[in-house]
């Protein structure tokens, strides 16, 4: 398996300029550097080593329904099979939408060997979606392939560069000339990932076999001593150190200079790297670069533009060992897609608001895609998106989303089989008016998970936590199948929604609540508002300070319940920092919930983890903010310390908690309804 990574540069000579090849001169081909090489249990039957790194247990199951995998940050669908065509449509229709011109597929041939075989298998698979969506492919060769069959004994040293032509004139056979492959002046591009095993002289030979005189790019480093015709760049991670932005633009820089007279390169952008291999126990990390909430990838692209090139490679789009994935995650949602429409001026008329569409298309795949009606409507919509069509297609899958909420509950990337007591809702926007924005219409998106019938029941609304900044909506797992229904709600993040774009985000999806849970069966005098960390802060905020729940109509105070996990009480670090305030700077002012205290406020159970192994000051302004409620004569407030439990572990024990609260905090009197009256 190879751990991918730019290592130690060989600094060259001084940068030279180059006329722009014909095909870049008004804007560049922007292609993803795609990874083909993930495998899943209920596709394969086991999970792949991309997603284990023989270390990790997808099969251990976080409280939030996250699986363990070897990454820090995790997919939006879930931990995915490469070969399944639903993800492959997913992927494809969402580079559409974005703006992505193609892809570059980490490819290491055809060989029966490790993984190899099932990769080329799944790019097979990838093909005839990308020219469906007209988009362009190219491959990155990995000949360190070749060194891994001699090592394993599948192939001798003195065969070792026939096999590496054999490989290449394969891909020329079936790939090089077909009209979706990239190509500069005519001649088909291939990327080699070093080249880390052939030296030149092999190379020339390998070449002198294919007759279509391909463009080969190598790294900085390496690309000239091996006969390459340019360079392409990479994440210049390295010395196992957090790089300041400075530093990995000196490191882009020092790969610039590495170019010699007459060659070409294809600059690179990425949104930051932060590998798994240290705790995976494989090796040292690289080290890291910050993705600065989208800092890293908006200047790395505006500096791969403004070189002129033909080319941009995107690192990446889906490597989830080193961190460098653009797809839709759920610490990122869809933020470098956003950035990146943004960027190419809503190619072909997509929008934000659509980048929703594929995964809304491949969740009702897995949940009711088994039913033929159902599945030749979703078929539909793939062509409709392709075309452009996007608001017929959004329309369309809103409908069979409705379908869908009413049968058996069943969560699509998660483990877990339909629950025929329960229903699942997902993907409504809680937001009025109708001057929406293209971001609000994306971002303010909740999933109502309830019961099936029954008495009127309570409902918790969830915030998710991630500092304002990250973070994805999630119906945790000790609050299903607990007869309650859960509302899970996204928010506008920063930077792209400012103070105070949550609060009010999160006051309209409480009022929502209040105003539509009925439909669903649920108590609307019953409703408690809970979050972890950020969302925690949300909660707490938007039922003390009443403002921002007046213009909904709703009154903080018929709150059934307040519940924070871990949530900010002082005015929270995201927006001390945007006020100029440094992080270890407390600020207590009107957007702290400590600003707000009183007594008449809704009965709250605030919950932090161990002191010793919070967040810094945490539970001392917690508890601070609980002793405060108190002093202003607040009745029915508690404070439970979790020992032992840290700020990323508390929200499992917090649970029983919060749900022994709910059940002692319901209305004594059964809810009326108009037939009562």
């Amino acid at each position: 398996m190879l751990f991918r990574s730019l290592l130690s540069l060989t600094l060259g000579a001084g940068l030279i300029t180059h006329a722009v090849p014909a095909q870049g001169e008004s804007e560049p081909l922007i292609l993803a550097h795609f990874m083909p090489w993930y495998g899943s249990k209920d596709s394969g039957g086991r999970w792949g080593w991309h997603w284990t790194m023989g270390h990790f247990d997808p099969d251990r199951v976080r409280w939030d329904g996250r699986r363990e995998i070897a990454s820090h940050d995790y997919p939006l669908i879930g931990p995915y099979d490469s070969g399944d065509s639903d993800v492959l449509e997913c992927q494809v229709l969402l580079m559409k939408i974005a703006g992505i011109d193609g892809v570059i597929i980490d490819w290491y041939g055809t060989a029966d060997f490790n993984d190899y075989a099932v990769n080329h298998r799944n790019t097979e698979r990838l093909l005839p979606w990308l020219k469906q969506a007209g988009l362009s492919f190219a491959v990155c060769y990995e000949d360190q392939s070749i060194a891994h069959q001699v090592a394993g004994g599948r192939l001798e040293e003195a065969g070792a560069a026939g096999e590496g032509g054999k490989t290449l004139q394969w891909a020329e056979a079936q790939w090089f000339r077909d009209d979706a492959y990239v190509k500069l002046d005519g001649r088909p591009v291939v990327l080699v990932f070093g080249p880390q095993y052939f030296e030149k002289s092999q190379w020339d030979g390998i070449r002198i076999g294919l007759k279509t005189r391909p463009l080969f790019f190598g790294l900085p480093h390496l690309a000239r001593e091996r006969g390459a015709d340019g360079i392409f760049c990479w994440p210049p991670a390295e010395g196992g150190r957090d790089l300041s932005p400075d530093e990995w633009r000196n490191g882009l820089r020092r790969m610039s200079e590495q170019r010699w007279e007459g060659s070409r390169m294809i600059p690179v952008v990425f949104p930051g790297f932060r590998d798994i291999y240290r705790e995976a126990g494989l090796h040292a990390s690289y080290g890291s670069i910050a993705d600065r909430n989208g800092a890293t990838f908006s200047e790395t692209l505006d500096l791969a533009l403004a070189g002129g090139e033909a080319l941009v490679q995107i690192a990446t789009w889906n490597d989830y060992g080193e961190g460098t994935v653009i797809e839709p995650t759920r610490s990122h949602g869809y933020r470098f897609l956003e950035q990146l429409q943004q960027r190419r001026g809503k190619k072909a008329g997509f929008h934000a608001e659509d980048l929703r569409l594929p995964v809304q298309l491949f969740q009702l795949r897995k949940r009711c895609g088994g039913e033929p009606a159902v599945r030749g409507e979703l078929d539909r919509v793939a062509g409709m998106v392709i075309a452009g069509n996007c608001q017929e297609a959004g329309a369309l899958l809103d409908r069979i989303s409705a379908q869908a909420g009413k049968l058996p509950a069943v969560f699509a990337g998660e483990p877990g089989d339909p629950d025929p007591d329960y229903r699942l809702q997902t993907d409504l926007l809680y937001r009025k008016g109708e001057d929406l924005t293209d971001e609000i219409k994306l971002h303010c998106r909740l999933d109502v998970y309830h019961p099936a019938g029954g008495t009127p029941y309570p409902t918790v609304v969830w915030f998710h936590g991630g500092g304002l900044t990250k973070g994805w909506r999630s119906i945790p797992l000790a609050l299903r199948n607990q007869g309650v229904a859960v509302v899970s709600v996204n928010y506008r993040l920063s930077p792209e929604g400012g103070s105070p774009a949550q609060l009010e985000d999160a006051a309209a999806a409480i009022a929502w609540t209040v105003q539509h849970i009925a439909e669903y069966g649920g108590d609307p005098r019953a409703v408690f508002v809970s979050g972890h960390s950020a969302g925690g802060y949300l909660a707490t905020m938007t039922g003390l300070d009443k403002q921002w729940l007046a213009p909904h109509q709703v009154d903080a105070d018929r709150l059934a319940g307040l519940v924070p996990f871990s949530g900010q009480m002082i005015t929270h670090f995201l927006i001390r920092g945007e006020r100029g305030f440094g992080e270890q700077q407390p600020v207590v002012d009107e957007m702290a919930p400590l600003f707000h205290v009183r007594k008449d406020a809704s009965p709250m159970l605030v919950i932090t983890g161990d002191r010793q192994k919070e967040m810094s000051g945490r539970y001392e302004e917690t508890a601070y903010f609980w002793r405060m409620m108190k002093v202003a004569g607040h009745p029915d407030i508690s404070l439970h310390e979790l020992q032992g439990y840290d700020h990323g572990s508390m929200p499992e024990p917090a649970f029983p908690l919060l749900l022994q609260f709910v059940r002692s905090h319901l209305p004594k009197s059964p809810l009326q309804t108009k037939g009562d009256r």
